[in-house]
């Protein structure tokens, strides 16, 4: 993820993300009418998701157009280091960014895959690196630093939505499936 001040990053996100939510409610209306409510919000969330992570991720490069002299980092963990030792902010905030901006795609994800607990989070943590590798490897080609430790954040913040997810699920699965059992 690129290093952001503040209200650029929410400048960037807010349009997309009420957009998105709107969506979300207009295709979970639309869809109940038609008996697919919950897996048309799902669509419209994933949609969101990925609107929102290439926007910040990709998006406002292109825009700006402020590409630098590229390079790669492939040591793990530099970079996560650097912002736990320095304790600055935009480290900082690189670092918890990188994390927070995936939640929702593995909680998506997770949500949307029809199985038992572990394929709900090995799909949406899998999910979770692909697109963070692609993403890298396209933010190397417009001259940016591609860094092996956003990947692992990036991954990190995709486990943690698909594991809190498929958590809910199969806590909320199995109290329903008790209660359809005594009636």
């Amino acid at each position: 993820m690129p290093a952001l001040q503040p209200a650029s990053a929410t400048a960037g996100m807010l349009p997309i993300a009420a957009i998105g939510a709107v969506l979300v409610l207009v295709a979970w209306g639309v869809g109940a009418i038609f008996g697919h409510g919950r897996r048309t919000a799902l669509w419209a969330a994933m949609l969101t998701c990925l609107a929102v992570i290439l926007w910040v991720t990709i998006g406002l490069t292109v825009v700006t157009h402020s590409g630098g002299t590229g390079g790669v980092n492939l040591t793990p963990g530099q970079e996560i280091r650097r912002a736990l030792e320095t304790g600055a902010g935009a480290p900082w905030m690189n670092l918890v960014g990188n994390v927070l901006l995936f939640v929702p795609l593995g909680t998506v994800a997770a949500m949307m895959t029809r199985g038992g607990f572990f394929l709900r989070v090995v799909t949406g943590t899998g999910l979770g690196l692909a697109l963070s590798a692609a993403i890298e490897a396209t933010q190397y080609l417009l001259g940016r630093v591609a860094d092996v430790d956003d990947i692992i954040l990036n991954t990190a913040g995709a486990f943690l939505g698909a594991f809190a997810a498929a958590l809910v699920l199969s806590l909320g699965g199995s109290s329903g499936r008790a209660e359809r059992a005594r009636a």
